[in-house]
């Protein structure tokens, strides 16, 4: 497909991204951020809620590949936001403490959207929503994608990180944001068998 026709694809939509972890949520994401930032004038915003995990940590929890950041174009009118955020399911030791760092993580992830909005965007490009939707709101979210014309949303929604209390509340939160899409993209782990 041409970069052209992907643009045309997700212009004036709020396009969701979903998928089990390394399935190719971010990689598709920036491809789709690559291709609007060579053919669309912007402002175009990214919110990069993907969390730094060092690597021995996703190595002993079994979970390489979590948590990929977006290699943003560099041009002027690309901004990119993220924050120090925190992988709760696998730097939380107990319930109470997950519980406590996605509080924390909403709270910095709140102050990126506002930011976002107030440069005026007009493509918003999200990568791991999933991360604030753990203890945000899905309704104060879908307030501020309403407010941009063209929003490229992906997010984690599947069973391999766990079915704990807060896992439920980020899939719960998920299939909100999956009502309200125009185009959802449901995309299947990839398989790792040599």
């Amino acid at each position: 497909m041409s970069p052209v026709a992907a643009v045309d694809r997700i212009s004036g939509r709020f396009t969701l991204i979903i998928g089990e972890v390394n399935s190719g949520k971010t990689t598709l994401t920036q491809r789709l951020l690559q291709e609007a930032a060579r053919t669309e004038p912007g402002p175009l915003v990214v919110v990069d809620l993907a969390p730094q995990i060092p690597s021995h940590v996703a190595r002993r929890a079994g979970k390489g590949g979590i948590g990929g950041r977006l290699q943003a174009p560099l041009a002027r009118h690309v901004h990119i936001l993220c924050a120090e955020l925190s992988a709760p399911r696998l730097t939380g030791g107990s319930d109470a403490e997950r519980q406590a760092l996605a509080r924390d993580n909403a709270q910095r992830i709140e102050p990126l959207f506002a930011q976002a909005l107030s440069l005026n965007p007009s493509h918003l490009f999200v990568n791991d929503v999933s991360l604030y939707l753990q203890a945000g709101s899905p309704e104060r979210l879908l307030g501020w994608l309403s407010r941009v014309e063209t929003c490229v949303v992906n997010g984690y929604f599947g069973t391999s990180l766990g079915d704990d209390a807060l896992s439920k509340r980020e899939r719960l939160a998920m299939l909100a944001l999956c009502l309200h899409c125009d185009t959802l993209i449901f995309l299947e782990k990839i398989s790792t068998k040599r």
